[in-house]
């Protein structure tokens, strides 16, 4: 490797009887990045049938993975990049992370059967991203409605999700962007200004590596799929009762037509829409960009 880069090949796939490379990458903070793809843990946590491809460098996990599947791609199917040049998270904003010290991960899988709430799979999937952190001894984790994932208040992971429609089934490609390791941040281009985040190594009093986060967390956002297929709505009370983020906080909603309004979000009724109270009355969204506003500082009255 030559400056936090490897000269290796841009792909490697664990299935069959492929040879398994692993590299070892140097953060700029000098920290030593453990390796992100283990046979031994993935082959442990997920299921055998499984295709997990690692690049070093790709412009986006979801679109790669989006292509695989266009062109016909056995499935389920999984994707890691080291780096990725045009990340990407909801509705078209770059998604920024330092290279080789984070993790990056989408998976394609198919969902069989005309009544899929889609709407519904961000919260299936932030569970398990909670399930994965809370195992690795991360505490305090919220989940922002839809798809964001958060530490004390601080962002940790995000969720992409896209379909493509083959054959009669709908194949859904979920992406994950978890910060492992952001210590390098502050020196890297283009993130000095992101909103506050925190990473999996400055929450955690016992350091785990990132190819046993990297397992578990695919092995978690599988089991979630599965579990998805067949009871959509399984994991809303949990979601409502421990980790949701925007209760009783202002929050402003953008909807899908670019209409934006602001009010007190109430929590997600039975069928995992949020509930805003907005001039008094309560609106419902099944999809929409939210942000919380901070709360307004006391006014000093001596």
């Amino acid at each position: 490797y030559m400056n936090g880069t490897c000269e290796a090949d841009s792909a490697f796939s664990l299935c069959g009887q492929c040879v398994i490379r692993v590299f070892l990458f140097i953060g700029s903070s000098g920290r030593l990045m453990s390796r992100l793809l283990s046979q031994k843990q993935f082959e442990t946590r997920c299921p055998s049938e499984l295709d997990i491809v690692i690049h070093a460098t790709v412009d986006s996990t979801n679109s790669w993975l989006l292509q695989q599947v266009k062109a016909g791609s056995a499935l389920p199917r999984a994707c890691f990049a080291e780096q990725q040049t045009q990340g990407r998270g909801r509705r078209g904003k770059q998604w920024l992370m330092p290279p080789y010290s984070n993790i990056a991960m989408s998976l394609a899988w198919r969902f069989s059967g005309g009544d899929l709430q889609l709407h519904l799979l961000p919260v299936a999937i932030a569970l398990a991203i909670v399930d994965t952190l809370e195992f690795v001894g991360v505490r305090q984790v919220q989940i922002k409605w839809p798809n964001d994932v958060y530490v004390h208040g601080q962002k940790i992971a995000g969720i992409l999700i896209e379909t493509v429609a083959r054959g009669g089934d709908l194949v859904v490609v979920i992406g994950v962007g978890l910060n492992y390791d952001m210590s390098g941040a502050m020196s890297s281009s283009g993130l000095q200004d992101l909103p506050a985040f925190t990473d999996v190594c400055s929450e955690v009093t016992t350091a785990v590596g990132r190819d046993v986060l990297a397992a578990e967390l695919l092995a978690r956002v599988i089991e979630a799929c599965e579990v998805f297929s067949q009871q959509a709505y399984a994991g809303l009370e949990r979601f409502s009762r421990d980790y949701d983020f925007c209760r009783d906080k202002t929050v402003e909603i953008q909807s899908d037509n670019n209409k934006t309004v602001c009010g007190i979000a109430r929590g997600v009724n039975h069928l995992g829409e949020l509930v805003v109270e907005i001039d008094g009355g309560l609106q419902t969204f099944n999809s929409a960009q939210v942000s919380v506003k901070p709360r307004p500082s006391p006014e000093y009255d001596p």
